[in-house]
């Protein structure tokens, strides 16, 4: 059994979060084109917290 390829894309705080915004989509089209799987992944400060 073969696993398809995985990216882990890190959901992050503040600016850097505009930046995912904007090039996630592009990332999204490529990838899927290539048969990879984008994993979106919250280590932002309120994920941690509302995770413990």
């Amino acid at each position: 059994m073969s696993k398809l390829p995985k990216i882990i894309w890190s959901k992050i705080d503040e600016a850097p979060a505009l930046a995912t915004y904007s090039l996630l989509p592009i990332v999204n089209a490529f990838t899927q084109a290539a048969g990879v799987e984008v994993v979106e992944k919250d280590i932002s400060l309120e994920g941690r917290v509302l995770a413990s």
